[in-house]
């Protein structure tokens, strides 16, 4: 009878590593083959074009920054943002205007982008544009809206790198803050959401402790007050010198650090 051959351990390992690797290689291609069958509906449906007219598509967007020729970038509350919405069923599309100069500019943060002159108003991407008149009526409503997105924006008030001059007052003494801790105090600044008026003036009567927070910088000058732990109002004056202002929901840090380190109030007398 003829001997078996035995295969030499050296043999049999190779043998093992080229099996493994061609069940590794066999079994990535079917896992990315699946991946990419499951993958093509939602390209897909990216790709889809929008139909819609400019303005609809820019109305259907949550999140907008806008600017003017003083203050660029300033995150639109989203109550401001229905506001505006509402004003855009009273414009009329018209052809582009011969004289444009916008003096407000935004865009949505998938990149439609609009500005305006009071006049027209303009919505745009890279490839295409619609214009539309502003009615005489709406006008003065659509800057005061617009003005107060930016001014009265939680956003806006705490943009360290604008300041100028910061003042806390509380009482009869006032504390100055110096341009190395705007960035400090800016951090404590946390909002939760905008509010009406009733809850925030209720609670700055049961507080102890409230500040007025003078913020002065190169083009305005806000006011930010506590009305208690939870709540802050901002200020501005406008441009006929009557206050325009907003609530807003916050985290208690701005008060314990107003409370702590600014005023050591606890440190000292209660």
């Amino acid at each position: 009878m003829a001997k078996k051959r035995k295969l030499k351990k050296g043999t049999i390992i190779i043998i093992g590593i080229i099996l493994f690797f061609v069940v590794y290689f066999l079994a990535f291609n079917t896992a990315r083959n699946m991946e990419e069958d499951s993958t093509q509906p939602v390209k897909a449906e990216l790709d889809k074009e929008d139909t819609r007219s400019l303005i609809k598509q820019i109305s259907s967007k949550e999140k907008i920054y806008i600017s003017d020729s003083k203050v660029e970038k300033v995150r639109v509350e989203e109550s401001y943002w229905s506001n505006v919405k509402i004003l855009f069923s009273e414009f009329t599309k018209i052809r582009k205007p011969e004289s444009y100069t916008p003096v407000y500019n935004g865009y949505s943060d998938d990149g439609i982008r609009f500005s305006t002159d009071l006049n027209y108003f303009r919505v745009y991407t890279v490839s295409s544009e619609e214009y539309y008149k502003v009615p005489v009526a709406t006008k003065k409503e659509f800057e005061k809206l617009l003005s107060e997105s930016i001014y009265l924006s939680f956003d806006f008030v705490k943009q360290y790198k604008s300041w100028e001059t910061v003042e806390i007052k509380y009482k009869n003494e006032t504390k100055k803050i110096h341009k190395w801790k705007f960035d400090d105090l800016s951090l404590q600044m946390i909002q939760k959401r905008i509010v009406g008026k009733v809850q925030p003036e209720k609670s700055k009567e049961r507080s102890d402790y409230n500040f007025q927070i003078n913020i002065k910088g190169e083009h305005y000058d806000a006011v930010v007050e506590t009305m208690g732990k939870d709540y802050i109002k901002i200020s501005q004056k406008g441009k006929n010198e009557s206050k325009a202002q907003a609530y807003y929901e916050v985290h208690t840090k701005l008060y314990n650090y107003l409370v702590s380190e600014i005023f050591e109030i606890g440190k000292s007398s209660k």
